[in-house]
């Protein structure tokens, strides 16, 4: 008479630890494939905003227009130890906000960088309204701040003047030339923040040349 035999508890717990081992690689092997992807979906949202930022700052700052007064001003800050810089100048780069609005002329527009209320991160928002008059400070028809791009640790401008030499800030003093008014050039840096726990972050830097440096003249 034949008797049916079972498993011993030594080849159950064997078989519970080979079941073990091969759920935790299975879980390892697919949390680092969610990782790569969570990662590169951030990386790409990251460069779109950085192109789409950078390509709308470099077109406005190449419109700049002087008008009757140069209008050309930089300031610089610090959030969380980070430049959390503004800038604002005349420029006919204008933007229709609306299907029933008409840009003409020169715009005021500024650039703002702020603090998100719900994150340790920056926000950069844009703003424009008409120059009615290129020194008009206190016009009523500004228009709405339009967020630019967010969860960034650094927004900086640089500006380098005739000399050479680069400043964080720029006033808007009057002198004898429109030229010495306005930088020769100014550097935009932006450094967005990968995640929560990044504190290098990933920087994008490029520079617009406003003015042409005067060639040295032959003897």
């Amino acid at each position: 008479m034949k008797t049916s035999k079972g498993f011993t508890l030594l080849e159950i717990l064997m078989a519970i630890s080979i079941f073990a081992i091969v759920i935790s690689l299975a879980y390892a092997s697919y949390n680092a494939s969610f990782r790569i992807i969570n990662s590169a979906g951030s990386q790409s949202e990251i460069y779109a905003q950085a192109r789409t930022a950078m390509t709308r700052i470099r077109e406005d700052l190449e419109s700049f227009f002087p008008g009757e007064s140069v209008v050309f001003s930089g300031s610089s800050d610090t959030v969380n130890g980070y430049r959390a810089d503004s800038l604002k100048f005349s420029s006919t780069a204008g933007i229709r906000l609306h299907p029933w609005q008409v840009n003409s002329g020169s715009q005021i527009i500024q650039y703002t960088s702020s603090e998100d209320p719900d994150k340790e991160t920056l926000q950069l928002f844009r703003s424009q309204r008409p120059a009615v008059t290129a020194d008009d400070e206190e016009a009523d028809t500004e228009e709405a701040q339009l967020l630019l791009c967010d969860n960034l640790l650094e927004v900086a401008f640089s500006y380098r003047d005739s000399e050479g030499m680069e400043q964080e800030s720029w006033g808007n003093e009057e002198t004898d030339t429109q030229e010495t008014r306005v930088p020769q050039m100014i550097r935009i840096t932006l450094r967005f923040a990968e995640n929560a726990d990044d504190e290098e972050g990933v920087l994008f830097q490029t520079a617009v040349l406003l003015f042409a440096t005067p060639k040295d003249e032959k003897k």
